[in-house]
């Protein structure tokens, strides 16, 4: 099957502002308009975590997936970093991992799991399956099909589209980084400890998600030369491409959906007890 009729940049360029950027996941996603005023409980900031850890952990299947289904070379080692990172390797500001250590500890599920301590969950169990939402099953099943799909330029999109989304306003002033997921995930837990008047040692910790905040922009840079470099390749598919970003974004906006039904029904409900953490001094 041949390609689609090339159509010139600036009209493909409009098109991908239209899908991709103006999605409600980015633009307009409730759950983190809602979470970065401060005004979760416990009970939700629990709910939060436990799902946060299962796309996590999870995401590793879909990064493998990306990493085997490149489209090209280039890709296929800027998705090896992002896998080696997630591990536990540590990362060059420019998104390479090339000659950096490795610690257990630093694997992003583990990071997660020592940011959760001070709410007293066991950290067996985040991450696990079982532990998962239908909407978050069904948000790691489409990650898979699409960020981590065998046909390469529908993998291509996905990762366009998941980059963008998660680099939004980076850079560009306050009021557009505002609007970041990550940065409204930031604002709401420090509003959390503030308004709970929580010692330190009992705070929910920020450097896991500010390490995301901050690495962001790179990576969003990154897919977005790596758009405009193939978009001029003979075998460029536009179609497959905006398929491939659009669905992936459907996919990530049905885990947010999930998270704010649930909190709904949270909020009236009495807190369950949680399980001790077991610690070393």
């Amino acid at each position: 099957m041949n390609a689609p009729r090339r159509k010139p940049f600036e009209d493909f360029w409009g098109i991908v502002k239209d899908e991709i950027h103006g999605h409600p996941v980015i633009i307009d996603n409730p759950y983190c308009k809602w979470f970065k005023k401060g005004e979760a409980t416990k009970g939700q900031l629990i709910d939060l975590f436990e799902q946060f850890a299962v796309f996590s952990k999870w995401f590793l299947l879909a990064q493998l997936m990306r990493v085997l289904n490149a489209s090209d070379l280039e890709a296929e080692t800027h998705a090896r970093y992002i896998l080696a990172n997630e591990l536990g390797v540590g990362i060059h500001p420019d998104g390479s991992t090339e000659e950096q250590p490795f610690k257990t500890r630093w694997a992003h599920i583990n990071w997660l799991r020592d940011t959760a301590s001070p709410l007293n969950l066991n950290p067996e169990k985040l991450g696990s399956w079982e532990s998962a939402s239908a909407h978050t099953k069904e948000f790691i099943k489409g990650l898979e099909l699409t960020y981590g799909s065998k046909d390469g330029e529908f993998g291509r999109g996905a990762s366009y589209a998941i980059e963008t989304w998660a680099a939004w306003g980076i850079g560009k002033g306050g009021e557009e980084e505002s609007h970041n997921f990550w940065k409204e995930l930031i604002t709401g837990i420090e509003l959390y400890n503030k308004k709970n008047h929580l010692e330190k040692d009992r705070q929910i910790p920020l450097d896991f998600f500010l390490f995301h905040f901050n690495s962001e922009k790179s990576h969003g840079d990154n897919v977005l030369e790596e758009m405009k470099h193939s978009y001029y390749k003979p075998d460029f598919n536009f179609e497959k491409f905006l398929q491939g970003g659009h669905q992936a974004l459907d996919a990530i906006y049905t885990f947010w959906v999930g998270l704010d039904k649930s909190r709904k029904k949270i909020k009236l409900k009495p807190q369950k007890n949680s399980i001790p953490v077991k610690r070393v001094n």
